[in-house]
């Protein structure tokens, strides 16, 4: 006698005749052959979307990843390259000094000592220590550091330790935010500021009220705003932090390079 094919329940366990699509008993689907199991209660569920929230914040985060290294690197290069007036008012006086001590700038041997061991690291292949200082002067340039700094002229003074004697003229310029004592040390080309002159400063303020500024470069104006005569430049003034920002970039570069061969 010939066996009749059933098919068990998953349920309860009845037995059905083949080709039953419920189950007689309790009245569950029955699984054809061929028909993939369901998957067991206790399997992983699939991974879930990820929230709009968690997108959002990681957009906001690369934003400012964005807008840190682009606004910081650009900020960095016109700093070196192409810097802002700081200032713009009338001369109401003037002093010029022939023979003066040129100042000490201890920021020259900052970027010496710093880019001595920046370039260890780098040719270690330590390429670490050199992002970690690119980034962080990076930031400082985005937040437009400009303090401390020094001056062409420090690469023949050394920083100002050999006790160089330099002209200088001190003067005082008025302008919409009130009146700013302006100095300018070195050897200067170009049309001396007189008393009664509309100017256009390039310099560093040396406080945070911008009562103090060392300068280096100032334009003279007409009625009209516009430039007139040569201008008057002494050493250039080189702030600090975007000088480090470059060299740090480029040992980290190095390291980098160093690494991988």
């Amino acid at each position: 006698m010939a066996s009749v094919q059933t098919v068990r329940c998953i349920k309860c366990g009845h037995e059905n005749r083949a080709g039953a699509k419920f189950c007689s008993n309790c009245g569950t689907p029955l699984m054809r052959e061929g028909t993939p199991k369901p998957p067991p209660s206790n399997a992983t569920p699939p991974a879930t979307a990820i929230p709009e929230e968690a997108k959002e914040a990681a957009k906001k985060i690369w934003d400012t990843v964005k807008t840190v290294a682009t606004v910081g690197g650009r900020t960095a290069w016109l700093e070196l390259t192409n810097p802002e007036p700081s200032l713009e008012g009338i001369v109401t006086e003037r002093l010029k000094v022939e023979s003066v001590t040129a100042p000490n700038e201890p920021a020259f041997w900052g970027t010496v000592g710093a880019g001595v061991i920046l370039l260890v690291f780098a040719l270690a292949s330590e390429w670490f220590i050199p992002f970690l200082a690119t980034v962080t002067f990076l930031v400082l340039s985005w937040q437009r550091w400009k303090r401390p700094y020094f001056s062409a002229l420090a690469l023949k003074t050394l920083g100002g330790i050999l006790g160089r004697q330099v002209p200088s003229w001190n003067l005082k310029v008025k302008a919409a935010q009130g009146e700013t004592q302006v100095i300018i040390y070195g050897e200067a080309t170009g049309d001396e500021p007189e008393i009664g002159d509309r100017v256009r400063v390039w310099g560093i303020f040396d406080d945070k009220a911008q009562t103090k500024l060392r300068a280096w470069k100032i334009q003279a104006l007409d009625n009209a705003g516009q430039p007139k005569g040569q201008t008057f430049q002494a050493p250039r003034l080189y702030p600090l932090i975007p000088i480090l920002f470059f060299l740090s970039l480029a040992l980290f570069v190095l390291a980098l390079m160093a690494a991988l061969v």
